[in-house]
Order: structure tokens, then sequence, then C-alpha cells
């Protein structure tokens, strides 16, 4: 097993947790479960991509495939997602 990719993978989580945390403080809102975890998740992929292209997080949180992934994940996890009734 090539534990680069799971620290990669540990480091891009906890990099999304705490963008969420920040972002949290700045906009003084609630918790909510379901924004963590997609940050995380989406912190988590940005992580493995760094470790696989050989980049900093920051240079590859620059890249136009944040975007993509952050859509990406967002559509995902909609599909699991209650949807409210009115």
């Amino acid at each position: 097993m090539d534990w680069s990719k799971l620290a990669g993978a540990f480091i891009g989580a906890v990099y999304g947790g705490y963008c969420y945390a920040i972002s949290k403080a700045k906009n003084n809102e609630d918790f909510s479960p379901v924004k963590f975890v997609k940050t995380m998740l989406i912190g988590t992929i940005l992580g493995l991509s760094a470790d696989q292209m050989g980049l900093s997080l920051e240079t590859v949180e620059g890249m136009s495939t944040v975007g993509f992934f952050t859509v990406l994940v967002d559509k995902v996890a909609g599909l699991f997602e209650k949807k409210q009734t009115k």
C-alpha cells in the first residue's frame, strides 16, 4: 500500500475541514454536517490529486479542477439527500 496516497487524502480532508471552519466563522452560519462532509470529500479528492501530480494543495486549489470537483461532489451528494416537500 502506498502510504503517500493515504497521507494525501488525510491531509486533504483536514484541509477541507479547516476551510469549512473558516467559511463558517466568517459567515456566522449554523453547522451543517452535509456541507462539512462535502467539503472534506472535496479536500480528500484534491489531496489525492495533489499527491498524484506532485503539487502542493494550494497549487491544485488554484486550478480549475476545484470547481469541477465541487460541482461533481455537490451533484452526487444531492442524489442521497432527502428532498423536502412543501
